[in-house]
């Protein structure tokens, strides 16, 4: 039987404390509040008037809210913020009347109930998020063409369940990710699923096989023994292989050769085997020396384009290996494993310790 976390026991022993102060005041806040509304005259009723103020004035999707208080605080501001519009809408005008009159005991119901809203929901709130913009990543050769999303849906081609992205409860862009996910085929309503662990690795290593750079499969072996002796794989980031810069272009223009995204804080970081062979090479046994220039010339341009234009739509900061460097694929190796040997940041609120405090 998996141990019990002490943290998220003492949280819910928080929750189940506020629900019974909720429900202590709630005959107070209805007398408190009849003459006004009387609508919300039972507890599902005024709950879910408070609760639907949170899409209006918290920002669900990217807000990385850590304690009870910032909680309370960015609705407050969300609600100073509805305030200030010129024409707001009925219902918040309703909150509006019911905060700013006498009304103490709903006050307080507002202050416990989004304490408690927090703690529900404290895993989904904490934990750094993918923007909308970047949870959808596509790669593989022309004839691999998969794309890697947080909550796949298809509805005339694939895209993300936005509001469902914060709720995801795997660390994003690791082993477990692509094991609950699956991977999208383009323009194609099926999902590549997977059973295990050892099924994904094989597709992985035939996917990087097919790009025939014996750097990157020399990679690929070498994660693939990392991840079956690691004591805990499933947060493994993804060395993601062949990332499309336009994926959804008949002939796209850049492939980066891959990509290891950071779970804990989202940073991107990409590598590139660059031999002079396929990456520098001029060509042409008669040119002049003004001439090779131009092309050596125009051969950098392309490659620092490549640099500038993943920087710009992906926030990737990637490094490129030349051939000094891949003449020691240990070093190289020893380099990005460092990328994939992360922990998650000790942040969590240590709820067992304040619960037994009675800060709570």
């Amino acid at each position: 039987m998996a141990k019990r976390d002490p943290n998220k026991t003492a949280r819910n022993k928080t929750i189940q404390s506020l629900k019974k102060e909720l429900r202590s005041l709630l005959p107070k806040v209805i007398n408190e509040i009849r003459f006004y509304y009387h609508r919300y005259n039972t507890e599902a009723q005024l709950n879910a008037f408070i609760g639907s103020k949170t899409g209006e004035y918290l920002n669900m999707n990217d807000d990385v809210i850590k304690t009870p208080l910032e909680y309370q605080s960015r609705w407050i501001k969300g609600f100073k913020r509805e305030n200030a519009k010129v024409r707001p809408s009925p219902r918040h005008v309703r909150m509006h009347d019911l905060l700013q009159g006498n009304n103490p005991y709903f006050k307080k119901y507002v202050h416990k109930f989004l304490e408690r809203s927090f703690l529900k929901h404290y895993e989904e709130l904490y934990k750094i998020r993918p923007k909308i913009d970047e949870s959808e990543y596509w790669f593989g050769n022309n004839s691999d063409e998969f794309g890697l999303l947080v909550t796949p849906r298809y509805y005339s081609g694939w895209e993300n369940d936005k509001s469902e992205i914060r709720r995801f409860k795997y660390p994003y862009w690791t082993i477990s990710h692509v094991l609950e996910t699956g991977l999208c085929y383009m323009q194609e309503n099926r999902i590549r699923t997977f059973s295990g662990i050892s099924e994904y690795l094989s597709f992985f290593r035939d996917m990087v096989r097919r790009s025939k750079s014996i750097y990157q499969l020399n990679i690929a072996d070498r994660y693939i023994d990392f991840v079956k002796n690691h004591s805990t794989p499933e947060i493994i980031p993804l060395i993601i292989p062949e990332l499309r810069y336009d994926p959804f272009k008949h002939k796209h223009q850049h492939r980066l050769d891959c990509l290891i995204i950071n779970p804990w804080d989202m940073s991107k970081t990409g590598f590139e085997f660059s031999p002079w062979s396929s990456h520098g090479q001029l060509h042409g046994k008669h040119k002049t020396l003004s001439e090779l220039d131009k092309e050596a010339k125009s051969n950098f341009e392309n490659e620092m384009k490549k640099h500038k234009k993943y920087w710009r739509k992906y926030g990737i900061n990637y490094i490129t290996y030349t051939d000094s460097d891949l003449s020691d694929m240990d070093r190289v190796w020893l380099e990005i494993k460092r990328y994939l040997t992360i922990s998650p940041p000790d942040e969590q609120l240590e709820f067992e310790f304040l619960d037994q405090l009675n800060f709570l």
